[in-house]
C-alpha cells in the first residue's frame, strides 16, 4: 500500500512538473535541516522526509538527485540547492568551469518531479543583485519552469549589509525613527527591478532576549506591498530557535520562542496574505530550542508546529487569492499598520487604549485585523490576537450574517450577526462578512 501511495504521489508531482512553474499549495518549509547544503545541512533520508511530512511541512531541501527521489517518494516538493557545498551560490559565469558545472547540475535535475525551486542566495547586498540576476537568467535559459529563491535581509539590517544608504545618523525620514527604513524600501525596490523575482522572501527575527523588535509588521507590509506590485507571491522567514548560547547572550540576542509565539508569527503572516513560510531552523548544530534535535528526537514544539503549519496552509489557500485592503490595529499600534478607526471600514470599540508600541515591548491586549475582498467585493477579515502571552475573547456585532472559517475542516460555518471569537495566544480567526460596518468590542479574558 505504501509503495502504491508513493507511486501516486510521484505521478502527481510529475504532472505538475510538465507545466511552467506555478506556486501550487502554500509553502511550509525551513532553513537549515535535512537536505540543506553545506556545513549546516544533513542528508535528507526517508526518516527525515516522513517526519517533516507528518509535521505539516510540504516542501523540503535537497542537495543531490537522490534526495529529490526521496522527496518524491514522500509526496514532497523540494528546494534544490544550486551549490551542494555552500549555504548560497555566487557563481562566476565568466569562469568556464563554474558555468559548465552549474549547467550540468541544472540539466541533471530540471525535469525531476519533486523539483519546486532552486535555492540560490541568502541576504545579498544590493550591489550583488546584477551578478545574481545574471546567474538566474542563465538558469532560466536551461530551465524556464523553475524559479530561483533569493532571500532578502530584514528592516534591521545595516546600511553596509543592505548596500544602500549612508551614515546611520542621517536625518529621520518616512516618519519612522531610523533612516535605514528609507534605505530598506530602496533595497527591496532594487531587488525587484534588477533580480526580477518570481516570488519574494525575507526573514525578520523579532524575538530578542530583552523583548520584541518593533518593526516586524512594517517589514511584513513592505514585502507584501512590493510582492503585490509585481503580482508575485511572498514568503516570510519565522524564528523558531536561537543561535546564541545562553552564556554568551546579550539583551539583543535572539531568544527561543515558544509555540504560542510561533503561532503569532505564522497567523500574522497568513493575515497579510503570504503564500509561504519557512522556519529558522528545523534542525541544525550550534542552534538551540529547535523544532527537532539533530538526532531526530522531537517534542512539544514539533507537535505545536504541526498544527500551526496546517492552519497556515488552510488560511493562506483563501487569503492569498484575495485583494488586500489594509492592516489595522486596536490597542498597541505598530509601525506599518493603521490605528483602528473609521478608515478601517469596520468599526471597533476598543477597551485597550491606543498607544505606540515601544521598543522591546510585546503587543499586549492588541488585535490585528487585516481586510481583504474577493472579485465580487465580498469582505474577509483575519482577526489575530497579537498578545501571545494571553488568550482573549473578541466580541463581534455585525450588521448581517457572518461566517467563520474552520481551518481544521476547510469549511465555512455560520456565525450569526453577534458572537464571541475565542482567540488563543497569538492565534487568529478568519471571517467572511456580507455587509459593512460591523463592531468588534475587545477584549475579555477567557
Amino acid at each position: 500500500m505504501k509503495r502504491l501511495l508513493s507511486l501516486l504521489a510521484a505521478l502527481c508531482l510529475t504532472a505538475a512538473a510538465d507545466a511552467a512553474w506555478e506556486p501550487g499549495e502554500p509553502v511550509t518549509t525551513y532553513w537549515f535541516g535535512p537536505g540543506f547544503p553545506g556545513r549546516y545541512g544533513m542528508p535528507l533520508t526517508d526518516f527525515w522526509a516522513e517526519q517533516l511530512r507528518d509535521g505539516g511541512f510540504n516542501t523540503v531541501w535537497a542537495s543531490t538527485p537522490e534526495e529529490l527521489d526521496i522527496a518524491a517518494r514522500h509526496g514532497l516538493r523540494a528546494i534544490y540547492s544550486i551549490d551542494p557545498a555552500t549555504e548560497w551560490a555566487k557563481v562566476d559565469l565568466d569562469d568556464p568551469a563554474q558555468k559548465e558545472a552549474l549547467a550540468e547540475r541544472i540539466n541533471r535535475v530540471k525535469n525531476h518531479p519533486a523539483l519546486y525551486v532552486y535555492g540560490h542566495y541568502d541576504e545579498a547586498a544590493a550591489d550583488l543583485f546584477a551578478s545574481l540576476a545574471r546567474v538566474k537568467e542563465f538558469i532560466h535559459e536551461l530551465d524556464p519552469d523553475h524559479p530561483c529563491w533569493h532571500n532578502l535581509l530584514p528592516t534591521y539590517a545595516s546600511h553596509a549589509q543592505l548596500g544602500v544608504g549612508g551614515k546611520e545618523s542621517e536625518p529621520m525620514r518616512m516618519g519612522f525613527g531610523s533612516d535605514r527604513i528609507a534605505s530598506y524600501w530602496e533595497y527591496v525596490r532594487l531587488f525587484c527591478d534588477i533580480y526580477q523575482p518570481e516570488f519574494i522572501t525575507y526573514d525578520h527575527y523579532q524575538f530578542k532576549t530583552n523583548g520584541d523588535a518593533r518593526n516586524y509588521f512594517l517589514n511584513l507590509g513592505i514585502i507584501r506591498q512590493n510582492a503585490a506590485a509585481r503580482g508575485v507571491p511572498f514568503w516570510n522567514g519565522l524564528q523558531a530557535c536561537t543561535w546564541t548560547p545562553a552564556l554568551l547572550a546579550s539583551p539583543r540576542s535572539p531568544r527561543i520562542p515558544d509555540v504560542d509565539e510561533m503561532r503569532y508569527l505564522a497567523h500574522t503572516t497568513a493575515a497579510y496574505g503570504a503564500d509561504g513560510l519557512y522556519w529558522y531552523v528545523y534542525s541544525c548544530k550550534d542552534h538551540y530550542g529547535m523544532i527537532a534535535a539533530t538526532n531526530g528526537v522531537v517534542g512539544a514544539k514539533y507537535e505545536g508546529v504541526r498544527e500551526i503549519n496546517r492552519e497556515f496552509i488552510a488560511f493562506s489557500r483563501i487569503l492569498r487569492g484575495l485583494r488586500f485592503k489594509g492592516a489595522y490595529m486596536q490597542g498597541v499600534h505598530a509601525p506599518g499598520t493603521t490605528p483602528y478607526g473609521d478608515q478601517a471600514i469596520v468599526s471597533l470599540s476598543p477597551e485597550t487604549p491606543y498607544s505606540e508600541v515601544a521598543e522591546n515591548a510585546r503587543h499586549a491586549d492588541t488585535t490585528l485585523v487585516t481586510r481583504f475582498a474577493d472579485a465580487d467585493g465580498r469582505p474577509y477579515l483575519m482577526v489575530v490576537n497579537c498578545d501571545y502571552a494571553k488568550a482573549r475573547v473578541v466580541h463581534v456585532n455585525a450588521p448581517s450574517a457572518a461566517e467563520r472559517f474552520d481551518p481544521q475542516t476547510g469549511t465555512w460555518v455560520a456565525a450569526g450577526d453577534e458572537f464571541d471569537l475565542a482567540l488563543p495566544r497569538g492565534g487568529g480567526v478568519l471571517l467572511r462578512l456580507f455587509t459593512f460596518p460591523c463592531t468588534l468590542r475587545s477584549s475579555k479574558p477567557l
